[in-house]
């Protein structure tokens, strides 16, 4: 074989395994969550699933929290005792973790960015809850809903570099004085497994 017969053997081979090596991304790409939630919504459950799925290493961090759970509920108790006691320091369990967000936020100081947009934030609206809430002292936890609109978020800069999975107007339900009343959570972001709250009000 010439040298220049050699030559064109060779880069046929190259762009062989080129093209293979790409065919096996592909296979072996993560497989998309929102449409595997969507997909079991089409199949008549309602929740897509969200109450039965279990952290699956296929989508490490981004994996669908269960919907309900006692781990859950007890971080829903420590947010109503700190609304009721005006002590956000009560719920710091209930709050997204700050190492987390360290890791997933695109910002030049990610910890100062959680401070301000989630700490501050929440402490802020426990104090609010609190002084509007007639006796929320004397408040007795009943249940905790998680909201029905799950969506995954879309990673852009300046905002979470990952597709983490959030929901928005989850409902926790308590008794003062015998009297049910209700809590409406505007933002919970999920995070290894677990929800929890990004802006309380």
């Amino acid at each position: 074989m010439t040298a220049r017969g050699r030559f064109v053997a060779a880069v046929a081979v190259l762009s062989a395994l080129a093209v293979a090596g790409c065919s096996d991304k592909s296979a072996k790409a993560t497989p998309d969550a929102a449409a595997m939630l969507q997909s079991r919504v089409d199949a008549g459950d309602p929740d897509g699933g969200v109450a039965s799925a279990s952290v699956s290493s296929d989508f490490e961090d981004t994996a669908i929290p269960a919907s309900s759970g006692q781990d859950l509920d007890a971080r829903m108790r420590h947010l109503l005792e700190a609304i009721s006691q005006n002590n956000p320091d009560l719920a710091s369990d209930a709050l997204f973790p700050r190492d987390a967000y360290m890791l997933v936020r695109d910002s030049t100081d990610p910890g100062k960015a959680w401070e301000k947009r989630v700490s501050n934030g929440f402490s802020r609206s426990v104090a609010r809850s609190h002084k509007r809430m007639k006796g929320i002292e004397r408040a007795r936890f009943v249940s905790f809903d998680l909201g029905r609109s799950i969506v995954q978020i879309t990673p852009k800069k300046k905002d979470f570099k990952k597709p983490l999975w959030r929901v928005k107007h989850s409902k926790l339900t308590f008794t003062i004085d015998g009297k049910t009343r209700h809590l409406d959570i505007a933002e919970m972001t999920a995070w290894r497994g677990a929800w929890y709250v990004t802006r309380l009000r």
